[in-house]
């Protein structure tokens, strides 16, 4: 945990003590087929791989930088994000990945908008690759 990352009785619900005992997802792909980075106005970072396959996101790691905040919520929006179609997963919002959690201090909310923005960077960018196969294929 960072300094000044004191965690309260009553501030955070058990999936995000879990979570910040045991965190899911975190890596770097070696199969991926899109990333996303993005840094919050605190300072921390994320960064995301994923392997799209048949239209879902098959597999997914993500590399927090920060805040026991910023581990967390990352690591709630891989387990959201994983095994979902691209349109659900495109559908996932800050608030989605703090119910997961069971709630997030008003002063940390950022943290679950920093997870939700780098996931659609990464989106942005299987999309953006998608488009460069396309135009590449020769037309008749």
């Amino acid at each position: 945990m960072a300094d000044g990352d004191f965690l309260m009785p009553g501030e955070v619900g058990e999936q995000f003590l879990c979570l910040a005992r045991y965190p899911q997802n975190i890596g770097w792909l070696d199969n991926l087929n899109c990333k996303g980075a993005a840094v919050g106005k605190c300072g921390d970072s994320i960064e995301v791989s994923r392997q799209i396959d048949v239209g879902a996101v098959a597999d997914i790691k993500v590399l927090p930088r920060g805040c026991v905040y910023t581990l967390v919520c990352p690591s709630a929006m891989s387990e959201l994000a994983k095994g979902r179609v691209l349109d659900h997963a495109l559908e996932l919002e800050p608030h989605d990945v703090a119910d997961a959690l069971g709630g997030l201090p008003e002063d940390h909310r950022h943290c679950a908008s920093l997870a939700v923005n780098t996931l659609g960077k990464a989106m942005a960018d299987y999309y953006r690759l998608l488009l460069l196969q396309v135009q590449a294929v020769p037309s008749d």
